[in-house]
């Protein structure tokens, strides 16, 4: 509130100050919601004969906010004149569109149904004040993007909440976010939450008009525990390992290092026995792909911020993972892999056949003219928008490796072996191709710590439980 000292004269000062002559200032205003708002009450010094002409209008509140379609009570417009000893207070009310807001010679303000903004012009004399109405269409409640979330201590990573006020279309969609402890997870304006420490806390969504409020249970633990509470199922296979690498041997796998070599049986069998890979990155090879992660796509956003062609499309790659049984954080991290975080001529769009195409997970791009090709099978599939190359890139994986109905690779171990039919229909030749996109994934997949998955080991005759570390 602007001019926050209360001066409150009494009729003896009054009476000492008139014998001071002063002439009387123009006031100049800022209209903001509280300009006119004061308790600031004087009298004017001035001889007992001057007339004594208004200064300025004081009013209660500088802001009044009605309801479009709800029965609203009047407002009554508390304005006083000052200085006190004003010669004629007589006060004149008008409304700068009646459309929105009438108001009457008694200062009672009645609104309409039209939602907008309209001044209220409060006069006496030279003086003028403002009153701001409002319209609005008011806010019904608002619900949280999720309910319960986990962060990680040792992990500080954070996380990002969606509050939706309902209706979609009320006037004022502002909400205050706070924790119920910060000393467990903090939460900043825009939503995004930071654990701080080991315990359990609540993060409140709160509207500003109407008090509505959504919350979020915030659990934080360790990166540690966390690991012992993920899922694990292992798959039985009539095979040793070394009948494994037999098999796939006759696929020709090869070593892409500096260069691309025929790959020996001691190679194959390093990146072939589950034995090997349980630890570290390496696990993550085998991750199901087929499950939902439990992310929403405001937290895939909060990841794709910043990654080129990408950046907010959060939404699309939840749809296009729902819609095709696919893990969405796998999609995202796939097509980050593929596209250099949204950087490549393919992710921007190439021209072929005069039309513009995108291609997102290097589909059809063979190595020998990967961007040519990967050009023609996105034409060939319509794919002429980043929205149609995620679904239709989300389709294509999900029908050709993660759900086919004949292969069912599920797990990028499976994509690059197909224990299942070993030495068919394997993604790449590269021995290492599952331990090098698991290791991406590994430090890419921290970056969602609410995410929930499970593991599927593979087991072959001769082998014990293989512990995941």
């Amino acid at each position: 509130m602007k001019n926050p000292t209360v001066k409150k004269i009494f009729a003896c000062v009054a009476v000492l100050t008139v014998l001071t002559g002063s002439a009387q200032g123009a006031y100049k205003v800022e209209i903001d919601d509280d300009t006119y708002v004061s308790d600031e009450v004087y009298f004017a010094p001035v001889s007992t004969w001057d007339e004594v002409k208004a200064q300025r209008i004081n009013l209660k509140q500088g802001k009044v906010l009605f309801y479009a379609g709800k029965e609203n009570e009047p407002y009554k417009i508390a304005a006083e004149v000052m200085p006190l000893n004003t010669t004629n207070k007589k006060i004149t009310y008008k409304s700068e569109d009646i459309t929105i807001a009438a108001v009457d010679e008694n200062g009672v303000v009645t609104p309409t149904d039209k939602i907008g903004d309209t001044f209220i012009d409060i006069r006496c004399g030279n003086a003028l004040s403002k009153l701001k109405v409002s319209v609005v269409k008011g806010v019904e409640g608002v619900a949280m993007s999720q309910s319960e979330m986990t962060l990680y201590a040792d992990k500080p990573i954070t996380a990002k909440l969606t509050a939706m006020v309902s209706p979609t279309d009320a006037t004022i969609q502002k909400v205050r976010w706070y924790s119920d402890d910060e000393s467990i997870a903090t939460v900043d304006s825009e939503g995004l939450v930071s654990p701080c420490g080991v315990g359990t806390t609540d993060i409140y969504a709160k509207t500003e008009d109407g008090d509505y409020t959504a919350k979020c249970t915030v659990i934080v633990t360790t990166w540690e525990k966390r690991k012992e509470d993920i899922p694990v199922v292992y798959t039985d296979y009539d095979m040793t390992v070394d009948e494994m690498v037999e098999e796939q041997m006759t696929a020709e796998p090869a070593v892409f290092t500096n260069g691309v070599f025929p790959a020996s049986e001691e190679n194959v069998e390093q990146y072939v026995n589950p034995e090997n890979l349980v630890s570290g990155y390496e696990k993550y090879q085998f991750m199901d792909l087929s499950v939902s992660n439990n992310v929403d796509s405001a937290t895939l956003d909060t990841y794709l911020k910043g990654k080129g062609v990408l950046d907010g499309h959060g939404s699309e790659f939840k749809k296009a993972a729902d819609d095709n049984n696919v893990s969405e954080v796998y999609l995202v991290i796939h097509s980050c892999l593929e596209t250099g975080n949204g950087s490549s001529d393919l992710a921007n769009g190439v021209e072929y056949n005069g039309t513009t195409v995108y291609n997102l997970f290097g589909i059809g791009a063979v190595d020998e003219s990967p961007i040519d090709a990967g050009a023609e099978y996105a034409y060939k599939q319509g794919w002429t928008s980043v929205e149609k190359a995620i679904e239709g890139g989300a389709k294509w994986i999900s029908e050709n490796y993660i759900n086919n109905s004949k292969y069912g690779q599920n797990t990028l171990y499976k994509m690059r072996w197909n224990p299942e039919k070993p030495a068919e229909h394997q993604y790449a030749t590269d021995i290492a191709w599952a331990s090098k996109q698991a290791k991406s994934m590994s430090s890419m997949f921290e970056a969602f710590p609410t995410a929930k998955y499970k593991f599927e080991i593979p087991r072959y005759s001769g082998q014990d439980k293989i512990e995941v570390k």
